[in-house]
């Protein structure tokens, strides 16, 4: 499997080809903040997840700016917005389908033993190394609480 960094470095060398400068940023925001988790770990190279977590911490920044420009009339900011989150995301791992999730989620119950919503930080804990990176903290953690008060 290719490294992201190098997988970003390939996609920056076909944005600048194509002069498509709003790719061209967000790749070079990616690759600053892959180096940054490097810097702040003190280390060469991060690891998948820790690459993961940078992305999705870029992704719920731009979600957020895409609520915030939609809100005050602002959609070609909004679109420019959900262009970037589109390349970020076609870096993270195939997303899980709802049944999927939902299957994973009744594994995690299981597996917990979890009763009721106060063992929501049990399911989590067993749940979310299987999910990161491939759904929505906020949907997990609402599907979970759903789970667990039926």
């Amino acid at each position: 499997m290719i490294a992201f960094a190098d997988r970003i470095t390939i996609e920056l060398k076909d944005a600048v080809r194509a002069k498509d400068q709003v790719k061209m940023d967000v790749l070079r925001a990616m690759k600053s903040a892959l180096t940054y988790k490097e810097v702040e770990k003190k280390q060469t190279g991060v690891s998948e997840e820790e690459a993961i977590a940078v992305f999705n911490t870029m992704i719920k920044q731009r979600r957020e700016s895409i609520e915030q420009y939609e809100k005050f009339g602002r959609p070609e900011a909004a679109e420019k917005e959900k262009y970037e989150l589109s390349v970020i995301q076609s870096f993270l791992p195939q997303r899980l389908t709802p049944e999927q999730l939902k299957g994973l989620i009744s594994e995690a119950i299981a597996a917990s033993g979890a009763k009721s919503p106060q063992d929501l930080g049990k399911v989590m804990k067993e749940l979310k190394p299987k999910v990161s990176g491939r759904a929505d903290g906020k949907e997990v953690t609402e599907l979970v609480k759903a789970a667990l008060s039926s």
